[in-house]
């Protein structure tokens, strides 16, 4: 009887679990999983297979994003008819004006290859040049945003873009956003660059708390003039001393400002190597002529840029400016 007792309770717990999912919410049908299988769209993606390159505002002619990309449908790419890459322009870091979304170009799927698992697969390079010309743009700021956007057509008239993303296919196997927001950079090359006019504000510290020591400043060469900022001790490799008036010479910190002349063309930010580099810092920020603040370029770890021993005088690495 107790056996008996036990086969009975588990077939009434069996047709209750089968009853709890059978429903007319499922269109009839016996098991949820059935309606899954049967009524759940199967849809399509633009697997990333790799994604290379930026936008620098510095260097637009050279700036260029490249992107390999496999077309997934649910025939394994028989459904594929061709990719659509839409642009647009934010210019709201800037003010500048923004732009409506223009198509730039259709991958047809016969421009398309066969990839390492027999899916088709496309290469698509942009220039920052190439994209601001197709937007009629003939000026840009850094910090400002190039929307790229993809759209996969298929032959049954369903298409797939950035609507369609869930949270698998920004996963890292599909990778698959369709929509990229690329920043124009605002990374300065290291050396000789176009002046920037504003104001300058070299923001300096010593762990040691005595000031700067001999031959320690950041300088900046406008058309050939050189600026010091640094410790009134003559510099015994060039004989020179620091100007624009006041000197690093006590204390663990200091300010100086220095306001761009008007009409500079080209301008050079370096550090001047001294006897205790692993001492010092340093933050340069610039204030333009809206206002707006932002940090250039800030050094707290020994060497100073390319500077790496006493009298050496090395260009700074890693400024960013956006114009």
């Amino acid at each position: 009887m107790k056996k008996l007792f036990i086969y009975i309770s588990l077939i009434t717990l069996v047709v209750s679990c089968s009853k709890e999912y059978s429903s007319d919410e499922y269109g009839g049908y016996e098991m949820l999983t059935d309606y899954m299988l049967k009524e759940y769209e199967q849809g399509a993606a633009l697997r990333q297979i790799s994604k290379t390159g930026e936008f620098q505002g510095s260097s637009p002619d050279t700036s260029v994003l490249n992107w390999i990309f496999e077309a997934h449908d649910v025939e394994n790419g028989g459904l594929t008819q061709n990719v659509e890459v839409f642009l647009s322009y934010n210019g709201s870091f800037s003010g500048s004006a923004s732009t409506s979304e223009i198509l730039y170009e259709t991958i047809d799927r016969s421009a398309m290859y066969e990839g390492e698992v027999g899916l088709p697969r496309f290469d698509m390079s942009l220039t920052m040049n190439e994209a601001l010309a197709a937007m009629n743009l003939s000026s840009f700021s850094g910090g400002d945003i190039i929307n790229v956007r993809f759209q996969l057509n298929l032959t049954n008239g369903e298409s797939y873009s950035r609507s369609s993303v869930t949270g698998s296919m920004t996963g890292p196997y599909f990778r698959s956003p369709f929509l990229y927001p690329l920043i124009i950079g605002c990374l300065l090359p290291t050396g000789e660059v176009e002046a920037v006019p504003g104001t300058y504000i070299i923001s300096a510290t010593d762990s040691y708390e005595d000031g700067w020591s001999t031959g320690e400043s950041v300088q900046v060469t406008v058309d050939g003039k050189v600026y010091r900022f640094g410790s009134s001790a003559p510099d015994p490799w060039s004989g020179s001393v620091a100007n624009l008036g006041n000197a690093f010479d006590d204390g663990a910190s200091y300010t100086w400002t220095f306001e761009m002349p008007a009409g500079a063309q080209k301008m050079t930010w370096a550090w001047h190597s001294g006897y205790y580099d692993d001492e010092v810092g340093f933050t340069i920020t610039h204030v333009n002529t809206e206002d707006k603040s932002q940090s250039v370029v800030s050094y707290g770890i020994y060497p100073m840029g390319t500077a790496t021993s006493p009298g050496d005088v090395g260009a700074l690495s890693g400024m960013s400016l956006c114009y």
